[in-house]
């Protein structure tokens, strides 16, 4: 059986988990900024946690990238991207990252992994 499958399956239950429509929850507003309730962030919580276990998920299904070498974390749209990996398969999970629906930004830290001669 593939190792890869159990993560598999895990993100996509997320990512349906993720598709699903909560509430809108109202902001109380002060005299100088909004102030978000706890529900509202938890909320973001789990849409983070949505959309890093889409990008690792897609990472892994790409046999052309070490997904497995690569972590992933999000806040807000914005994806890092960290570890390290051979110089050829930087540009690609960066590419990979970008395509995964609700990614605005992505932050490409990933390192070339040494080389073993």
């Amino acid at each position: 059986m593939n190792s890869a499958f159990p993560i598999l399956a895990a993100g996509l239950c997320l990512g349906l988990l993720g598709a699903c429509e909560r509430p809108a929850t109202p902001t109380v507003a002060s005299s100088t900024a909004a102030v978000r309730s706890p529900v509202s962030t938890a909320g973001q919580a789990v849409d983070d946690a949505v959309l890093t276990t889409r990008v690792k998920t897609a990472l892994l299904a790409e046999s052309s990238v070490s997904g497995g070498a690569i972590s992933v974390s999000s806040e807000r749209g914005q994806v890092t991207l960290s570890g390290n990996v051979p110089a050829d398969q930087i540009g690609r999970a960066d590419a990979i990252a970008r395509r995964v629906e609700g990614v605005h930004e992505v932050i490409n830290a990933l390192r070339p992994a040494a080389s073993s001669s």
